[in-house]
């Protein structure tokens, strides 16, 4: 028996609750604070449960304006299919595609920044040298990828990530755990890399920008596959 994990519940309750006309299309869920107390789980819960469900079209989330609801129906299915984290050949599509895009993504965002993305960037690095929680710590990290998307311009390329990101979150989880875990010099080291990229935006040099974020999601690759060894 699958038990699910409590922002599955709550994203299940969210959804039913859509569907039952409770919330109508183009109508504001309450804040993620509030159904923290409605549903009497943490914050980060929601917003993992809210994050699902931009993740197969039933709302749409936008940082700092709330979450809106898109559909009142059942939308098409998502294309994205969570792998098992031991299911190697799914995970390396994964990341082929990830790579793809955040490679283009650096790239275009070290070409079309502004002030305000180099600002929000450098806002997120900070906070997360201040962080300790894991799951917070992951959430930085996530926002951080997204941002430097959204740097690049192309409002297609950011929800297309945000989107994967969404479905792949277990996984990036533990993956991110191995990483630090197995050294605890790698956190640090993975600050660097982050700091890196960015700097390389900040220059507008995009084949650095492009290069880094290369060598960094082919570290993620390697601490995969060490999973998966005998």
């Amino acid at each position: 028996m699958i038990i699910k994990k409590a922002y599955e519940v709550v994203a299940d309750a969210i959804r039913d609750q859509i569907l039952q006309g409770e919330y109508p299309i183009g109508s504001r869920l309450p804040s993620v604070e509030q159904l923290a107390v409605n549903y009497q789980v943490g914050r980060s819960t929601i917003r993992e449960a809210l994050m699902s469900l931009k993740a197969h079209g039933w709302v749409d989330v936008r940082h700092g304006g709330g979450t809106f609801v898109l559909q009142t129906s059942p939308p098409p299915s998502s294309i994205w299919q969570l792998p098992e984290i031991s299911d190697l050949p799914q995970l390396k599509a994964w990341l082929e595609l990830r790579y793809i895009l955040e490679t283009e993504s650096a790239s275009l965002a070290a070409e079309r920044r502004s002030d305000h993305h180099l600002a929000a960037l450098s806002s997120i690095l900070e906070e997360m040298e201040k962080l300790e929680d894991e799951e917070a710590l992951e959430q930085a990290d996530i926002r951080l990828h997204v941002a430097l998307a959204e740097a690049s311009g192309n409002p297609l390329l950011q929800r297309t990530l945000e989107s994967l990101f969404s479905s792949m979150g277990s996984v990036m989880r533990e993956s991110r755990k191995l990483w630090v875990f197995a050294d605890q010099s790698e956190l640090s080291r993975l600050s660097e890399e982050h700091r890196l990229i960015v700097a390389a935006v900040q220059e507008r040099d995009a084949a650095a920008a492009k290069e880094r974020m290369s060598m960094h999601l082919k570290k993620v690759e390697q601490v995969l596959e060490q999973l998966n060894r005998p």
